[in-house]
Parts: C-alpha cells; sequence; structure tokens
C-alpha cells in the first residue's frame, strides 16, 4: 500500500514535528510513503525519511483564506498540485485538520483516493471563528473519509463546532503514542527514591494556554505549608511577551523564592530535571478556541516514574488517568491544584503509586501500538 502524507511542519521542535517524524517512521515497516512537504524543507524530509520520495509543496499549513499572502500561498498550491505529475498512490494522509487537511483534499480528489486527517488539537477547531476558512474547512470535513482526533477531548470538541457537517462515524479517536518509556530505563523509574528538596517540574512553552499563571499561584500556597520546596518552569519564553512579565511579577510581588524559569534546555538538562523532580505540574486550560490537544509531557513524565498534576480540560483527561497516573482538577482551581501538590508531597507513597502506574501508561501507549491501530483504519477505508 502506498500512502501519501502531508506534512505540516518539520521546522522547528513542536508536536506537530514530533508527531509527523513518529508516525511516518513507524508507518514505514507496513506502508510505502509518499511525502507532501512545506517549502525548504525537502533535504530535512530526505535525511529524516531516507528511501521516501519528497515532493515539495508551496504551502502545507502556515496559511489562512483570510489574509491576501495566505490565500496566494494557498492558491499557488492548488494550482502546483493540478500541474504536477502524481506519483501512484492509495491513499492521502493529511497530519493535521487544517490547513494541511486542505491540501490533502485537493490531492485525494486529483488522485481520486480515500483521504483521512489527524485532528492534533487547535488546528482541528479554531477555524470555526473565521468565516472563509470555516467554510472551506466544511468541504473537506463533508468529504472526508474519516477524522482521526488524538484524544476524545479534541474528537469532542471537533464534532461541538463542525458536528453538523461531520457524521460521527467518521471520526475515529485514536489515542497518540510515545517513546519515552524507551528512553529511560524501568528501573531508574520504579526504584527513584523522593528528592532531598521539594521539586515542582512544568514543561511547556511559556503562554496562557499551558497555565503557569495558576499553577505558580498554587505553589505560592504550597509554600506556606513547604517552605523549602522549589518550582522549575521549563520551555520556550519570550522576555518581553505579556505573559510572561505577568509571572516575573507574581514572582517579585509575593516575594517567592525558589522559583526558576530555565527557558529551553538540553536534553542531558531535561533529563536532570525529571530525575530530581517530586512532582510533574502542568494544568492547562481552554483559550477561546486554542486548546491542549493531548499532553505528551505527562507520559514523558511517566516515563520517569513521576506523578502528576493537571487539569481536566481538551485532550489532558486522556493523557492523565484521574487517580492512577496523577490528579486531575478543574481549569484555574488554584486552591485546587495546590491541594493535589501537597497531597503528592506529604503522601510518598501515593506519590509513589501513582508515578508507577503513570510509567505503566507510558509504556502502553507507543507509537507502535498507534501505527497498529492506523495501519488497520488504513485498510478499513481502502476500496
Amino acid at each position: 500500500m502506498k500512502v501519501a502524507y502531508v506534512i505540516p511542519s518539520l521546522r522547528r521542535a513542536s508536536g506537530w514535528r514530533s508527531y509527523c517524524v513518529a508516525v511516518v517512521r513507524q508507518m514505514q515497516r507496513q506502508v510505502e510513503p509518499v511525502l507532501f512537504v512545506p517549502p525548504g524543507v525537502q533535504a530535512e524530509a530526505q535525511e529524516l525519511f531516507p528511501g521516501c520520495p519528497v515532493i515539495p509543496l508551496p504551502v502545507t499549513q502556515d496559511a489562512t483564506l483570510g489574509s491576501v499572502r495566505g490565500l496566494a500561498r494557498l492558491a499557488l498550491c492548488s494550482l502546483a498540485l493540478r500541474r504536477m505529475d502524481l506519483p501512484s498512490f492509495d491513499l492521502v494522509h493529511s497530519l493535521d485538520a487544517y490547513p494541511t487537511g486542505l491540501v490533502g483534499d485537493w490531492l485525494a480528489r486529483r488522485a481520486v483516493t480515500p483521504h483521512l486527517a489527524s485532528a492534533l488539537g487547535t488546528y482541528a477547531v479554531i477555524w470555526h471563528q473565521r468565516w472563509l476558512d470555516r467554510r472551506a474547512y466544511r468541504g473537506v470535513l463533508r468529504r472526508l473519509d474519516l477524522l482521526l482526533p488524538i484524544s476524545r477531548g479534541t474528537q469532542d470538541l471537533v464534532l461541538q463546532h463542525f458536528g453538523d457537517v461531520l457524521a460521527a462515524e467518521k471520526v475515529r479517536t485514536l489515542l497518540i503514542g510515545s517513546d519515552f518509556a524507551r528512553q529511560v530505563p524501568a528501573s531508574q523509574a520504579l526504584e527513584r527514591s523522593a528528592p532531598a528538596v521539594p521539586t515542582l517540574l512544568s514543561v511547556g512553552d511559556i503562554k496562557a494556554r499551558k497555565g503557569q499563571a495558576f499553577s505558580l499561584a498554587a505553589f505560592a500556597r504550597v509554600k506556606e505549608k513547604i517552605p523549602q520546596a522549589r518550582y522549575w518552569i521549563v520551555g520556550r519564553y519570550q522576555r518581553d511577551s505579556i505573559y510572561y512579565r505577568m509571572l516575573e511579577e507574581f514572582v517579585t510581588q509575593r516575594r517567592l523564592q525558589d522559583v526558576s524559569f530555565l527557558g529551553e534546555v538540553s536534553d542531558e538538562d531535561l533529563r536532570r530535571c525529571y530525575q530530581q523532580a517530586s512532582v510533574f505540574v502542568l494544568t492547562p486550560r481552554q483559550e477561546g478556541l486554542q486548546f491542549e490537544g493531548f499532553g505528551l509531557v505527562y507520559l514523558e513524565a511517566g516515563a520517569y516514574g513521576l506523578p502528576v498534576v493537571a487539569t481536566r480540560t481538551g485532550g489532558v483527561p486522556d493523557a492523565v488517568q484521574d487517580g492512577r497516573t496523577g490528579l486531575l482538577v478543574d481549569p484555574d482551581d488554584v486552591d485546587g491544584i495546590a491541594g493535589a501538590i501537597l497531597r503528592l508531597l506529604s503522601d510518598p507513597e501515593l506519590a509513589r503509586r501513582l508515578g508507577r502506574e503513570n510509567r505503566q501508561w507510558s509504556e502502553t501507549l507507543t507509537w507502535e501500538r498507534y501505527a497498529g491501530q492506523l495501519h488497520r483504519v488504513y485498510q478499513e477505508v481502502m476500496p
């Protein structure tokens, strides 16, 4: 079976990139991929996926019909696909819903093949608030053979906003995978001991949707009970961003000690952060139509045997099993977040049990499992 993959982005570390690389590499064992990539990444794609045909397009993701530049780039892409001598393939899989899915829709219609699209989170829903893109996206969903959300939370939001054109039977949720447990020895996770200094760890870009403002406010309350506690926040940020300045101002006003904004760190430093942490904390919230599609970092924390404190929003409840791999609270509930953290820090046996279960969950949700499910889906939709 030959499958054409429309790839949204490979330029920098992101959820898109991790997903695309993992899916194509795993599926290479079962299908023959043909890759359609955005401009400027052809060489990188050939290096990542040796042996796969790589075809550059004028655009696959960063465009919108609501801007002159985006409209022009999408028009060029449509024209390029109409004029192109296409290689043969049996199926098109767009590795995000839109506008990647729009490009995949054009490709599938030109080749007369089934079309599947993954729904990774925000970009499966946010187009509801943009008139031109909403109309185009609705057409893509109407013609789609199957939409593949990476979490039930993502599925629910897609159906909430586009369920009138997307029949429920055309939606199949496949929980995303990871390879974190393969990178961390099980003994390191299962035999870890509590660090001498109670340490909270967050990993994720510093932006409002990730909820660092609420985990910081919760940490202030934790410090009242456990003065020696510290909080490490790992993730990209802009020093002049309004959100980051607000976080810094909160730390200053509350005279919070032991809060460290570590920014982007090396793989080795990140490994040390996980090894020396007591509890992993990330408390996302929905901002308009932007939301957490799943949360791979919770599985990464699980690979190290860490229990998790998170929020019931988007796809997070699929990544964190409440009471088994971590504790879930309502978004923006500072008291609830602080209470969950204090509960884990004051009950080492509970923290150890949840951490071990999180390790097992990380070992369960693998890319091999995801690829096996995806291959069965391909076989189902083939004529």
